[in-house]
């Protein structure tokens, strides 16, 4: 099990936002290499990066950002907001990103079907849900499709990971749905990531504690920055057979 410390983008800031309202927006830092620096010297191996502007808008808006995250760590970058073209995927792995998430193209499948053939592992769908529904677009619109429905779809696909958040959860530091988490465990080959909703170390430790054998991880965000822990605590509260895989 992996944890993913988030770094949420806008206008080259790292911010959070609450239940993914732009009007929410909280400043934390204006130096996204700095967050990045501590979230790996406190034993990430992976970090999460979305551009918030990118997500809404189709267009990639914090590359100088993103760069500049990657120059800074050795950590695998997760990188998502914006991602619309085979073209634009090309571009951020070319950066050094790791890993694409696509959330809005995501529902096209013919699209999908083309960037799982051709980046493989290199790419993750983002399901961000509200009510069951998917939204795209920042969130801020309906993608006429159940969780249910694109989780199908990925597997269709082959998609190798997804990342399931709940929108309502997101930001409000309330815990993580892991009634719904365990559902779509079942319902999906592919590895899932948690996204959403995590306040306590106690929530880390019941994410340790999950069996499923497709569980990827957790994505922490706001909890971070508001100091309820710190990443170390966060490592320290996993199972002993999960310590070895970080510094």
């Amino acid at each position: 099990m992996n944890l993913y410390p988030a770094i949420d983008l806008y206008q080259g800031k790292v911010v959070r936002l609450t239940q993914g309202d732009y009007n929410t927006c909280k400043v934390y830092s204006h130096d996204p290499a700095a967050i990045a620096k501590e979230w790996e010297s406190a034993g990430a191996r992976w970090i999460h990066v979305v551009d918030l502007e990118g997500a809404k808008t189709g267009v990639i808006s914090n590359e100088a950002s993103v760069s500049a995250i990657c120059k800074a760590v050795k950590a695998q970058i997760e990188f998502g907001g914006g991602m619309r073209t085979a073209d634009d995927i090309r571009k951020v792995l070319g950066l050094g990103v790791s890993r694409v998430i696509l959330g809005t193209k995501a529902l096209d499948p013919v699209f999908l079907d083309e960037c799982v053939k051709t980046f493989g592992d290199k790419l993750a769908v983002g399901l961000d849900v509200r009510h069951g529904l998917v939204k795209t677009t920042g969130w801020t619109r309906d993608g006429n499709m159940t969780l249910e429905d694109v989780l199908a779809l990925c597997d269709k696909a082959n998609v190798h990971t997804v990342i399931y958040t709940d929108i309502n959860r997101d930001g409000v530091l309330d815990g993580p749905n892991f009634t719904k988490l365990t559902d779509v465990l079942a319902r999906t080959r592919a590895r899932v990531i948690l996204s959403g909703g995590v306040a306590q170390l106690t929530d880390i430790e019941k994410c340790g504690a999950i069996t499923a054998g497709n569980f990827e991880g957790v994505i922490i965000g706001k909890a971070l920055y508001e100091k309820k822990f710190t990443l170390a605590e966060a490592f320290n509260v996993l199972p002993r057979n999960q310590k070895g895989v970080y510094p």
